[in-house]
Formats: C-alpha cells, structure tokens, sequence
C-alpha cells in the first residue's frame, strides 16, 4: 500500500516465504514468450506479505513474469526492516537474475542492495522509494507525496469551509506515512481554515484503525471534528462505524480503493479516496525486470515510472473499478 511510499488488493497474505512458483535456478524454458536458454527467477524483497495491497502487488508480478517464463520467489520482511535486509542477501545468494524491492524503510536495505548490485544483479525499487544511495535501476510506483497533495485536494473539496480534521497515520516512520503526510500538510500550510487537532496511527491494521476511530469519535463530539484523512485503505472499517453511530458530520477521506473503499464511496461512508493500483505496479515492475534481463534496456523508463493517482469520490466511483480486496 506504495511503505516511502504507500503504498495492495486478493491474495494468500500471512505467510514469512512465499513461494510463487517452484524455483529452479537453472534449466530451459517452455518455450513460453521470452523464452531463453536461461530459465531467469526474479527475486521480491516484500516490506510484508500480509497486506492485502502488497498481495495483489506480489500478484501481479508473478502472474505477469510468468508469461514471459520467468519463475518468482517471494521473502516476507514481516515489516522487520532487519529482516527485509537479510532477506535481499538471501536471494542475492540464491543468485537470482533480478531483484525486486518493496521496502518498509529507505535505508535499511541500501546496504545490501548496493552489494547485490556489485554482484551484478539489477535492483528495481517498487511502490516505495529507496534513499538515493541505493543503486537500483529505477523506480516504479506512485509518489507518496503527490498521494498527500491529492488527499489535501480532496479534502479542500470536501470543506470548502475549512475545518478540525484528524489525520490517521500508518506505521511511524514508514516512507508511505512520512511523505504523505508531507504532502498533505503542504497544502493545508496555505489554508489556515484547517487544524490538525490529532495523529494517532493505525499501523495500516483494521482492528486498530477501528479503535483509533472510537477513541477519535468519543474524544471529538459533533461540531468538534470535521473530518478524518486516513493514510491507508483500513478507514472502510473506522467510517463504516462512523456511519452507524450516526456521526455522519464527519467527513472521511480514505486512501487507496480496495473493493470495500469502493463500496463505502458508493454507499456514502466514505467521502473519497486516491487509488494507486498494484496491478499496475506489479505488471509494470516485472516487465522493467524482463526487458532489462534480455537486452531491452531502452524500454526501461529511468529514473522512475510514476504510476497515475486519480481520484475518486460518488461522482467518479462508476468510473474506477476495485482491482483488490481485504
């Protein structure tokens, strides 16, 4: 969910190695397309395979690299920016032809990213950005803080007026959560209408998004709070609570579009959201991946491909269909 970046929607989420195919790490390919005397295995160093966005991510990487016959292994960092770290020297041992990151933090993983460069394996950073010491080919994700300054429209939209607003931030320090709320708080500083009157965090959780919600409502009497701004799609649970206590004053901007986002924006829960879609990313990191691997470089947009980030609200929902799932 892009997390410097964001920011995820189907897929089995849980589980620390997640083997996307059998790995072989030589062999022939099926005469799939791409095919090559080298059977290539793409190696992802995901932030955690228990977020549903990230699991739609993993997806559509192995669902894309395998019509080009190429084999997917997956390492959960479980969000432990150690673990992630030692995850990446793992498949750089197993020697992979390619590596994939999606990582919780921008520099924990630098270190052996920069070694598994050296070793002559192409790193590409995807959905969340690394630090600029980090030697990957390119970038291919959304920007986390355009994913603010497109909250804070929505929220102009939606308050005209201005207002008290809480925002629910996702895990501390996490690129997703530190950008946009940069972002968001670049457009509030010229409309002195809005206060920010609490930051709690969620953690990118349902079970504490909803508790964050009760503690912000109980705390916040109507005519006290005008809206929440949530940094991840888990708001679907806090407005849906929001709705049946009948504190419909609040109005409540969400972030990502799961199908449950999707269905609180229709039903009118949720006032609207940006939707970064993982498919997209997914597809687009695994083609950067073989393109690179089988001497089509140019085809590699460098240093980034940022991925679009339209918004959605009742009026445009029609517009944009849910691609994942809680």
């Amino acid at each position: 969910m892009k997390r410097r970046h964001t920011p995820v929607r189907t897929a089995a989420a849980g589980i620390s190695l997640l083997l996307a195919v059998a790995v072989t790490l030589t062999g022939c390919s099926n005469g799939t397309t791409g095919s090559t005397d080298h059977k290539y295995v793409i190696g992802v160093a995901e932030a955690s395979t228990q977020i549903p966005f990230l699991a739609k991510l993993d997806e559509s990487i192995t669902k894309r690299a395998a019509k080009y016959g190429i084999e997917t292994v997956i390492l959960d960092g479980a969000f432990d920016n150690a673990k992630q770290a030692a995850n990446v020297t793992t498949l750089a041992g197993r020697k992979v032809d390619a590596l994939l990151v999606i990582s919780s933090s921008p520099t924990s993983v630098v270190g052996p990213i920069n070694a598994a460069s050296k070793k002559g394996i192409p790193v590409f950073a995807v959905n969340s950005r690394l630090d600029d010491k980090a030697d990957v080919i390119t970038y291919v994700g959304a920007s986390n803080f355009d994913y603010g300054v497109a909250q804070g429209k929505l929220l102009l939209k939606a308050l005209p007026d201005g207002g008290k607003i809480a925002v629910i931030l996702g895990p501390l320090g996490n690129p997703a959560q530190v950008d946009r709320l940069a972002g968001l708080e670049k457009v509030l500083k010229s409309h002195p209408e809005f206060e920010i009157v609490a930051k709690p965090s969620d953690e990118f959780d349902n079970a504490k998004n909803l508790s964050v919600t009760q503690d912000l409502l109980n705390k916040y009497p109507e005519g006290e709070l005008d809206a929440i701004v949530a940094q991840g799609p888990q708001m679907y649970v806090g407005a849906n609570y929001a709705v049946k206590q009948g504190r419909t004053d609040v109005k409540i901007i969400a972030a990502d579009y799961p199908k449950q986002i999707e269905e609180a924006i229709t039903s009118g829960a949720i006032y609207g959201t940006v939707d970064q879609n993982p498919k997209t990313q997914g597809e687009i990191a695994a083609d950067y991946a073989y393109y690179w691997l089988t001497g089509k470089k140019d085809k590699v947009k460098k240093p980034e491909f940022i991925t679009p980030l339209p918004l959605v609200t009742k009026e445009t929902v029609a517009t944009y269909s849910s691609v994942w799932s809680f």
